[in-house]
């Protein structure tokens, strides 16, 4: 007898445990359902015929999910989103966009071969299916400019704000690129020091056209020489917009040359050469490192995190002997402690900032998968 109350009191005990998960589970939901949502579009208000462009929309208060739906105008071609590709559905000129708490995305297309004022519409549903339409944009496409020849239209850029009479030769390379994927733009005609541009995309840009432009001398976009002895001043643009910078790519690597012959007169070796990169006013040394050499060349390459002025260098014996050299037992010292310990700790402190509970819906998740487990023991204890 006793034992037969303990059993009834032990499932009445589940019980009482799993109408109270049942009820957290109903009041833990998204708190932005009494909100209106809201939602909208950027985009240029001209560009050249073929030229690639991005569209950025932004939106709010559209609950844990929602869909942004977008009518493009005939003509214009789809090309990526900043998106997963699976959020993503193209169906003619109708684009369906998936979000799942993101407060905005963009969007890269191709505009038409005609001139003309094309018409943007879209809307937003939220949560619970009500509609929010987008306000119309327009757009004008017109003329190319000039000045560019061959495929530098495509590929969303193939333009430079660099005065023409200042670019000694260039070449141009277009490359498919796709979010996740490393990306290479070869330059096999070899008509500058530039032979290939390697990065790590971190979303999809589409159709790029990346130039690389030889100067005759230092780019009028910079307000300095660069230190050392000079052997090339150099341009590389790639897309349009500054599209190549940290947060759409990673992993940058430049792979270049140097003519021995220019060493020799010069009485330089491989260890002194280094790529410079012009940025916020300043010029910078990138890590660069010989890979290989033939009888007319040494071949380096050198990490950068962006595209802009460049130019490659030689340090005089006058730079190289006016550097501090560090003590060794500061780098030992600095290796053990410092940054090793910094990269151990690192991993730690990530965790902690990926932490979903401030995912939408995550509670409800959990709610859910602890009365799932309530109900199982519940089952076996019957």
């Amino acid at each position: 007898m006793k034992t037969l109350i303990m059993k009834t009191l032990k499932v009445s005990y589940f019980r009482i445990a799993l109408v109270a998960m049942l009820f957290l589970a109903v009041t833990v939901v998204p708190a932005a359902a009494d909100l209106e949502a809201s939602a909208s579009r950027e985009l240029p208000a001209s560009v050249a015929r073929g030229e690639q462009f991005q569209v950025t929309v932004n939106v709010a208060d559209y609950g844990s999910a929602g869909q942004v739906l977008e009518k493009i105008p005939s003509g214009f071609t789809y090309l990526g989103s900043s998106l997963q590709d699976e959020a993503v559905s193209v169906n003619g000129s109708k684009i369906s966009f998936l979000l799942m708490g993101e407060t905005g995305f963009s969007y890269t297309l191709e505009a038409p071969a005609s001139s003309g004022t094309y018409i943007f519409e879209g809307l937003l549903r939220d949560i619970n299916k009500n509609v929010v339409y987008l306000a119309n944009s327009s757009i004008s496409v017109k003329s190319s400019s000039g000045g560019s020849s061959g495929g530098s239209s495509s590929g969303g850029g193939g333009s430079s704000p660099e005065p023409q009479s200042n670019v000694e030769i260039k070449e141009l390379s277009n490359q498919f690129v796709s979010n996740g994927n490393r990306v290479r733009f070869a330059f096999p005609q070899e008509v500058t020091c530039v032979i290939y541009i390697d990065f790590d995309a971190k979303r999809t840009l589409g159709k790029t056209t990346t130039i690389v432009e030889m100067l005759k001398g230092k780019s009028d976009l910079v307000s300095e020489m660069p230190s050392g002895e000079i052997y090339r001043h150099l341009n590389i643009w790639i897309g349009s917009g500054g599209v190549a910078g940290p947060e759409n790519i990673e992993n940058g690597v430049i792979g270049f040359k140097v003519e021995k012959a220019w060493m020799e007169e010069k009485g330089i070796d491989a260890a002194s050469i280094n790529l410079l990169h012009y940025t916020e006013d300043a010029w910078e040394k990138l890590e660069t490192l010989k890979v290989s050499e033939d009888d007319e060349y040494v071949y380096f390459e050198a990490k950068t995190s962006a595209f802009s002025p460049f130019a490659i260098s030689a340090e005089t014996a006058e730079e190289t002997s006016n550097m501090e050299i560090l003590p060794e037992e500061s780098e030992s010292a600095d290796s053990e402690d410092g940054p090793a310990s910094a990269v151990e700790d690192a991993p730690e402190s990530e965790a902690q900032d990926d932490e979903p509970s401030g995912l939408p819906g995550f509670g409800s998740m959990l709610a859910a998968g602890i009365i799932c487990t309530a109900y199982c023991v519940l089952r076996r204890k019957e």
